[in-house]
């Protein structure tokens, strides 16, 4: 849809409008992730045991008790495995803040850039960022949209005494919203839509839907007879579209689905068997003589003869079952680029392990992690940059030539690290005169204020050369000086 055509419709059609965009992509159904929302839990796919149990009528003729048929409950054990799956992936990309990089070649340009790193802290991005993450892994795509809002005027601190900051708000499956993403002919994003529900003062639910584009943020409210009623059409003057869209083709778990209930059905059939056969059988022939319930060291008496007593035990789960279970483990994880780090698997690994070694165990989820940084969520932390550029040149109109400053994320991967190999190497490097104190300061991350902290070493560095050249000199003087001191 070309943006002439969006913006006429807005105004002229909005029933229109709506309904060309919530056909834009067909209906989905994206199950819940959560373990007692799976399969194996619901009675209709995993049915509840048939039995047949007494009644308590006796037959007349045969003298037996009659039966009735009833259901028991049988085991049911779900796997939280998707969302480890997830939360792993999540971690690996975004575990590790996101850096925002720029070289400012002037005030002007300064200025610009402390309140777009300001904006970030104070709307908490590195700790919503992998909540993104973790969003397009679930539901497949998410939005970010940004608003400004009134704030008081110590909100900027040094950097100045402005009206305005700027807020952001997530949008996604997990919140009740719909979103649709609107491209032109050439697959340029034009506007985000938002599809949602509201409640009015009869505590009814209202439809409501919101339009993002450039330049306006549109409300409209589904009115009776299926017609859409404007609301209100809110101005924005930052130049560019205030949201930013994720999304990935696939969920994060979409390919072990199957692999997934095939393993909560071998764990909840294996623990029904456990049931059935974990506590002892006993099996008598013959004639038997029973001790008294609850004696201990019971004596059984059994005919010389034909008298018989024996313990049935269950074999033990089938080699094959246990195989089968550990192979759908390995391919899950395999599958997904998702590390296998239970307690029994990082038994070999040591508290030494070099760091070789655990970037090769993580190297799969580190190219998916790097996939993602350079992808969707990359491209989109990029936009988010841009975006609050422009947003700042509104609220601050002093640096609006400074909007040109290129800022870019810097991304890492968060690995866990051998702390003693990589101190280690640092000081090996400062000792080679390869790397200052300050840069080893800064990598070695264990202090917040790195220009005290050179002061200090500084400080400590002269008083040890000017006590080693008070000893030097003492040890010099002649004898009878030394007397007399």
């Amino acid at each position: 849809m070309e943006l002439s055509k969006l913006t006429s419709l807005i105004t002229t059609d909005p029933k229109t409008l709506i309904e060309k965009i919530r056909s834009s992509r067909p209906n989905e159904e994206i199950k819940s992730i959560q373990p007692e929302d799976h399969e194996v839990m619901d009675d209709t796919i995993r049915k509840n045991r048939e039995v047949e149990v007494g009644n308590g009528i006796i037959d007349p003729n045969t003298r037996q008790e009659g039966t009735r048929k009833t259901y028991e409950p049988v085991t049911r054990i779900p796997s939280p495995i998707e969302k480890n799956i997830i939360d792993w992936a999540a971690q690996m990309a975004a575990g590790t803040p996101v850096e925002c990089h720029a070289l400012p070649g002037n005030e002007t340009e300064q200025t610009l850039y402390d309140m777009v790193k300001h904006t970030l802290r104070e709307n908490k991005t590195e700790f919503l960022d992998k909540t993104v993450v973790r969003l397009m892994g679930t539901y497949k795509r998410c939005a970010e949209v940004w608003f400004s809002e009134d704030c008081d005027e110590f909100y900027w601190g040094e950097l100045g005494k402005f009206k305005k900051r700027m807020r952001m708000m997530m949008l996604s499956a997990e919140t009740g919203d719909t979103i649709y993403l609107v491209t032109n002919n050439v697959g340029d994003a034009i506007a985000l839509t938002r599809e949602y529900k509201i409640k009015d003062d009869e505590d009814k639910d209202v439809e409501m839907f919101d339009i993002w584009i450039n330049g306006a943020y549109i409300t409209f409210s589904a009115s009776t007879g299926g017609d859409w009623k404007m609301l209100e059409n809110r101005k924005q003057t930052y130049k560019k579209a205030s949201f930013v869209y994720y999304s990935q083709d696939r969920l994060e778990y979409e390919d072990i689905t199957q692999k997934r209930k095939r393993l909560e059905i071998l764990d909840s059939d294996h623990a029904d068997q456990n049931l059935a056969t974990g506590s002892p059988i006993i099996v008598a022939k013959g004639i038997v003589t029973l001790g008294k319930r609850g004696e201990t060291g019971k004596v059984f008496q059994v005919d010389g003869k034909d008298g018989d007593m024996k313990i049935l035990e269950a074999a033990g789960s089938p080699e094959s079952l246990k195989m089968e279970r550990e192979n759908l483990l390995n391919g899950i994880y395999y599958d997904t680029n998702t590390p296998n780090m239970s307690i029994f698997d990082a038994e070999g690994m040591g508290a030494n392990t070099p760091g070789i070694t655990i970037k090769l165990r993580f190297l799969p989820a580190t190219l998916k992690a790097m996939n993602k940084q350079s992808g969707a969520w990359g491209m989109g932390v990029q936009r988010r940059y841009n975006f609050l550029k422009s947003a700042m040149a509104v609220i601050n109109t002093k640096v609006a030539s400074a909007v040109g400053l290129v800022i870019s994320p810097r991304f890492q991967v968060y690995l866990p690290s051998n702390d003693t190999e990589n101190y280690n190497n640092i000081i090996a490097l400062v000792a080679a005169g390869l790397m200052s104190t300050k840069t080893a300061v800064t990598k070695l991350g264990l202090v917040d204020n790195i220009e005290d902290e050179i002061l200090a070493i500084e400080a400590e560095v002269a008083k040890r050369s000017k006590a080693a050249m008070d000893l030097a000199a003492a040890s010099k003087a002649p004898a009878n000086e030394t007397q007399n001191v």
